[in-house]
Formats: C-alpha cells, sequence, structure tokens
C-alpha cells in the first residue's frame, strides 16, 4: 500500500512538473521572440533545474513498472517509459540548442538549419531509440508471426496512406492557422511557417536524411514494433488505438495530429498483419520524401523566383517588377501539375480505402473487453497521464509563445 501511495505521489509530482516546464518553455521561447537567441543561454540553468531532477523521478518510477499482465500495467508501462524517452526529446534537444549557442554561438547561428536538423534527428533517432529500447528491456514483448505483403497490395496502402493524411491535414489545418493567427500579427513578412523555413534553409542532403529517411525509420521502431511487440498481448484493438494516439499527439500540433494520428492507425495494422516492420519503414519514408523533396523544393524555388528572403522573410520588389517575373511562369505551372497530380493520388488513394474499408478489421480476442472500456481505460490511468501531459507539452509550446509574446509586447 506504502508503495502504491508513493507511486501515485510520483505519478502527480511528474504532471506537476510537466505543466511547469510547459509554462516556463514558452516564457523563454516567447522572450526569445521580443530579445533574440541569447535569452535561451540565460536560462538554461533553470532548464536544467527542473528537468534533472524529473528525469530522476521518471527512473525511479520506471523501476516499478515492468509488468503487462493487466490492462492498467500494460498502459502504466508504457506511460512511463515512453515519458523517459520524452524527457530526452523536449529537454535533450532543449539543452542541446542552448549549449551550442553558449560555446559555439557564431558557428549555430551561422548554419542553423542545418546544425539544428541534424541535433534533431541525432536527438530522436539515436538517443531516443537507444533509451526507449533500455527502458523496455524487461517488458516482456510478443513475437508477430510474418507475412509477405505483394507489392501491388503495398501500393495501395500507400495509395491510402496518402488519402487519410490528405483528410487529417484538412482537419487540423484550420484549427492550427486559428490558434497560430496571432503570431502573424505585427509582423510584416511572415510568409512560410517556422518547420517549412527550417527545411528550405537547410541544403537537400541534409534535409532528405534527417527529416525523408531517418524518421521513417526509426519512428517505425518508437511508435510501431517497440510499442505493439508489448502491447498485442491485450489484442489488436489497443494496440492500434496507442499506436496512432501516441504517434499523433507526439507531433505537438493541430496540423499534423490528425493525419498523424489516421496514418498512425493504417502502419499499425501494417505491422500487425505482416508482423514486419520493413513494409511500415517504406510507407512512412514515401511519405516524408514527398514533403522533404519534391513539394518543397519547388515551393523554395517559387519563393526564389518571387524574390523572397527565406531567411529574413522579405521580398524584393525590383526582381518582381523586372523582366525576371517571366521565369516565374514555369515554375508555377510546374508547381500546379505537381499538386495537381498530388492532389489526384490523395483523393483516388481515400476512395480506394472507403470501397476497401471492411480489409481493414481488426480481429478481437477472446474475453476482450468491450472498445469503450478499452479506450476509457487507457485515458483514465494516471501514469498514461505523464506521456499524455509531454504530449500536451508540446501543443502548449507549439501555439503559447507567440500569444505571450504578443500580449507583453502591448
Amino acid at each position: 500500500m506504502e508503495n502504491k501511495a508513493f507511486r501515485r505521489g510520483l505519478t502527480i509530482t511528474s504532471i506537476v512538473l510537466i505543466a511547469l516546464s510547459a509554462f516556463l518553455m514558452s516564457y523563454v521561447d516567447a522572450r526569445h521572440i521580443m530579445y533574440g537567441s541569447q535569452e535561451l543561454v540565460n536560462w538554461i540553468f533553470f532548464t536544467a533545474a527542473l528537468a534533472i531532477p524529473f528525469l530522476a523521478i521518471l527512473i525511479v518510477l520506471s523501476r516499478y513498472y515492468n509488468s503487462t499482465d493487466t490492462l492498467n500495467d500494460l498502459f502504466a508501462v508504457v506511460g512511463i517509459k515512453y515519458s523517459i524517452f520524452g524527457w530526452f526529446f523536449v529537454f535533450g534537444m532543449r539543452i542541446a540548442v542552448a549549449l551550442m549557442l553558449l560555446f559555439c554561438y557564431d558557428f549555430f547561428v551561422d548554419n542553423y538549419y542545418t546544425v539544428y536538423l541534424l541535433m534533431n534527428a541525432f536527438n530522436v533517432c539515436v538517443v531516443g531509440t537507444v533509451v526507449l529500447s533500455v527502458a523496455l528491456r524487461k517488458v516482456p514483448k510478443v513475437k508477430i508471426e510474418k507475412h509477405r505483403l505483394k507489392f501491388g497490395h503495398l501500393l495501395l496502402l500507400i495509395m491510402m496512406m496518402y488519402g487519410l493524411s490528405q483528410v487529417g491535414s484538412l482537419m487540423g489545418l484550420p484549427i492550427h492557422l486559428i490558434l497560430s493567427a496571432i503570431g502573424t500579427v505585427g509582423k510584416e513578412q511572415e510568409s512560410i511557417g517556422e518547420f517549412q523555413t527550417l527545411l528550405m534553409g537547410s541544403s537537400q542532403i541534409v534535409m532528405i536524411i534527417t527529416v525523408g529517411i531517418l524518421p521513417a525509420i526509426f519512428e517505425e521502431l518508437l511508435f510501431r514494433k517497440f510499442l505493439i511487440d508489448r502491447t498485442i498481448r491485450h489484442g489488436e484493438f489497443i494496440s492500434c488505438a496507442m499506436s496512432g494516439i501516441m504517434f499523433g499527439l507526439w507531433h505537438g500540433n493541430f496540423q499534423q495530429f490528425f493525419f498523424a494520428f489516421f496514418i498512425g492507425v493504417l502502419f499499425a495494422f501494417v505491422y500487425i498483419r505482416t508482423g514486419n516492420i520493413i513494409y511500415t519503414m517504406i510507407m512512412h519514408c514515401s511519405m516524408n520524401l514527398v514533403t522533404t523533396t519534391v513539394t518543397t523544393q519547388l515551393l523554395q524555388k517559387l519563393l526564389e523566383k518571387m524574390g523572397v528572403n527565406i531567411d529574413s522573410g522579405t521580398i524584393n520588389e525590383s526582381l518582381l517588377k523586372s523582366e525576371a517575373v517571366r521565369q516565374l511562369i514555369p515554375v508555377i505551372l510546374l508547381t500546379v501539375l505537381w499538386l495537381i497530380i498530388l492532389t489526384g493520388f490523395q483523393i483516388t488513394g481515400f476512395v480506394l480505402f472507403i470501397v476497401k474499408r471492411k480489409k481493414f478489421k481488426l480481429t478481437a480476442m477472446e474475453g476482450e473487453p468491450p472498445r469503450k472500456v478499452l479506450l476509457r481505460s487507457l485515458t483514465h490511468n494516471p501514469e498514461m497521464w505523464v506521456f499524455f501531459s509531454f504530449a500536451l507539452l508540446l501543443f502548449v509550446h507549439t501555439y503559447l509563445p507567440d500569444y505571450i509574446a504578443f500580449f507583453a509586447s502591448q
């Protein structure tokens, strides 16, 4: 009983610390918006003072959770173990950026886009995977029977993936734009988002590797193989639901949440049916590469022809008034053609998914609780809320700093 009360106290403490971290990080980033990069350096010690004891609490909690005999045990294990991964995802990157600004300021600022993408990829793909694999090493797992997937079926699944991603994007984009609107108030130029600017400012090779290929490989390990191998013993539904929800939430914004949730469930289903993570890696990679290579490069070329400076967001109006305007026509036509092809691909994929939706039926285990009961158990588990709080921290950090900076500047 004492251990249970102790664990519950640590769990509540973890959620409180995450809430404090969300507001602290948002406040620091608001000051960064107003006063520049030096503000991130000034707050490194405050971040470390909060983050390091928090990691110690998660490690202590982790020692109590290794069994997955019951659903509550399963949710507690996943919630705490994945929160340790979340700590490195959030605080590890933040501390690393602050240290770079502290000791290599000029180099980091001059090569910001490339260095940031490399650091982020290393943090998620290498550090995150190693940390989570160590944290999960004592948690029992089930080996899923392998089945081959025909090439034609894989292509159909890729088309369906694009269809689902487009529907999810259309659902989330209005919410994202509304919540982000205040961030553009008072700014003279805000033509593209922060993430798109980050992609366009880096070299194409770095972008393909760090955004197109590596996340597709390691995120499938993190949110599919590692997770499903340890949840499948309690049924296909809860494995797919957890994979989709956790993958969607971990993107940390409404622009990506819905489409990440949809394709996360699809990837989980494919992995459960084939037992081969390579298939979902291929699907995931195709999604990332289309975004980072073709679409982003066309948009970057169009902006360059329009005289837009990606770093500053300014527009060279003299270029638009010159003969160079004629050079825009081929790029515009190529961009429009690509968007038409991509949209047609997405519509076809979604129609195929609707037509073949009965093929995606999950098999219920004998004695498996109703799905409403499973979801209620998932959303009411205290340890799982440690992970959910981490995800909500990412959402808060995406939108709140602009609001703080806006109202502070009034």
